[in-house]
């Protein structure tokens, strides 16, 4: 399917190319010249569109986890990070009201997002915030599973 979609815009790309500008950037050296920087830039806002459903999800996952909604945050996790979720939420009922507070101080910033197929890795900064000086980089990572991103935890994870 990727295949043909990938020869799909290559011939409509070189007709839109053909049909445009003037004779003298019809020969081949500035067609293909002309060529290779429209397949570039089709190409990068084909994988931004997915870039960017991707780092949706994992906004809407760390949104979640910031408010200890766990019910929004399985939403967004494949079926064993959503086991992984229930465990820590089982964790969480028998914690104190301050330490649910200091839990709930943690913040999120998506850096990056880079996809590849049906899996992407987000890479954020993580910090609390009473300390937000004391940033660190993580990655989180993603996989396509029937059309929507899903956060991909899994049990060794949650050790980094």
């Amino acid at each position: 399917m990727k295949k043909l979609f990938y020869i799909f815009l290559i011939a409509v790309t070189l007709m839109a190319l053909t049909a445009c500008g003037p004779k003298a950037e019809r020969d081949t050296a500035n067609f293909f010249t002309a060529f290779v920087s429209k397949v570039e830039q089709t190409a990068g806002s084909f994988m931004a569109v997915f870039s960017s459903k991707a780092e949706k999800s994992a906004k809407a996952f760390f949104k979640a986890i910031e408010h200890s909604d766990f019910t929004s945050a399985k939403e967004h996790t494949t079926e064993q990070g959503q086991q992984l979720l229930g465990m820590f939420e089982s964790l969480t009922e028998s914690m104190s009201d301050a330490q649910k507070a200091e839990m709930n101080k943690t913040k999120h910033k998506i850096l990056k997002t880079v996809v590849e197929g049906d899996s992407a890795i987000v890479t954020f900064e993580q910090w609390e915030t009473d300390a937000p000086e004391d940033k660190n980089v993580h990655e989180l990572k993603m996989k396509k599973i029937d059309g929507a991103w899903k956060v991909d935890l899994a049990k060794e994870d949650l050790n980094k």
